[in-house]
């Protein structure tokens, strides 16, 4: 990854030095500006200790990540439509008459939609929507009229998304007055002993019936036990590879994240084995971070998955390639019998913005119906901002 980090940056690195095309002074400190954005993440977090130092550094290379993808992009149109140039000569003479001035002049629009695009993007970030969405459920029991079920994830608390943003997350899912709150992982993305503040905001955060964390790969990158700690302090019951059943509503099921097979070793729980620990006559519904097994948990009976992860690529236009890689667009889909929430998140991770994939809080609304109707969704988009 390092490599490719490297050689993106690289390649950016030279478009950038030969369109502005300075001399002496200004031309060094462009050459270390470029760097220090470069460098900037991997440095804060290499001091991590040093507050004060850290966390403007973070910040820096944050940013930066995502002016890197756009001026990748930028880069690799500006330098098809050179090659395009150089076979058929379209290009005005306006153009060609002076190619420094054309250069600059590309280099500072380039940096103008790049800044524009992502101050708009940041404020996109801080203001997360609520999707409210029907489901009809046969299994759910007939002396229950409906039932409201508040999810979300990927928030990623740590510098980026400090105690303002979980208060706003916090306020929004309790004002929808929620019978069950469901969490699919990555509520941290730093050491939980940098994350006590956190405690007391998610403590407030009320249903009727509890609420239930599945855990993300960066509880598992961050410390597992102390993440585990840190959520069960906050007043949610984790649910790892196990079952907890609302008497007489919903069996929820919660997974460990797919992380914990694949690069610590866990054995890979099997959802059919998992869920059989519950009550199968209720609605099951299942929380598994990453979006993958849903063939299975289709094929094991759950009636209702929850995952995230993917953040909606969080950057447009990514959300192409979390689809290639994972084979389900986010939002609400039917696979099989089964229903299917892929969420956007909460929060952000690396860069602090977000364009073309708003953060959201999900509400559920589960009633019930006649078992020989089938199950339907009503997706309806709600705007539910908190300053």
């Amino acid at each position: 990854m390092l490599l490719i980090y490297g050689g993106i940056n690289f390649y950016i690195y030279r478009r950038v030095i030969g369109s502005a095309a300075l001399t002496g002074g200004w031309d060094w400190g462009l050459k270390f500006g470029l760097l220090l954005l470069i460098a900037a993440f991997f440095l804060g977090r290499s001091l991590g200790s040093i507050e004060w130092l850290a966390t403007p550094l973070i910040w820096i290379g944050s940013v930066w990540f995502a002016v890197m993808a756009y001026a990748l992009l930028l880069c690799l149109l500006i330098d098809v439509a050179r090659v395009i140039n150089w076979l058929a000569g379209w290009f005005p003479n306006w153009i060609t008459s002076d190619l420094l001035r054309a250069g600059r002049i590309t280099l500072l629009s380039g940096i103008a939609v790049i800044g524009i695009t992502l101050g708009l993007g940041y404020i996109a970030s801080l203001k997360p929507t609520v999707k409210e969405i029907n489901l009809t459920m046969p299994k759910l029991p007939q002396t229950r009229n409906s039932y409201r079920i508040a999810y979300f994830a990927d928030v990623h608390l740590g510098c980026l998304v400090g105690p303002a943003r979980l208060e706003r997350v916090v306020e929004q899912v309790n004002s929808l007055n929620p019978d069950l709150i469901l969490i699919g992982g990555d509520v941290v993305d730093e050491p939980p002993k940098r994350l006590q503040w956190a405690v007391e905001p998610l403590r407030r955060l009320k249903a009727r019936d509890g609420v239930f964390a599945a855990l993300g790969n960066h509880e598992f990158y961050d410390g597992l036990a102390e993440s585990v700690e840190l959520l069960q302090r906050a007043g949610m019951q984790v649910l790892r590879n196990s079952t907890y059943a609302i008497p007489g509503v919903i069996c929820i099921a919660g997974l460990d994240d797919a992380s914990a097979a694949r690069q610590f070793g866990q054995r890979l729980a099997s959802i059919s084995e998992v869920i059989q620990d519950g009550d199968l006559v209720l609605p099951v519904v299942l929380l598994h971070h990453t979006p993958t097994r849903y063939k299975e948990a289709a094929e094991a009976g759950v009636d209702l998955m929850l995952c995230g992860h993917t953040h909606g690529g969080q950057l447009w236009p990514f959300d192409y390639i979390t689809r290639a890689v994972y084979g389900v667009k986010r939002g609400f889909s039917r696979i099989k019998d089964m229903n299917f929430y892929l969420t956007t998140g909460a929060g952000t991770w690396g860069p602090p913005m977000r364009v073309g994939a708003a953060p959201e809080i999900v509400v559920f609304i589960m009633t019930n119906t006649n078992p020989n109707t089938n199950v339907y969704a009503n997706v309806d988009n709600k705007s539910n901002s908190q300053e």
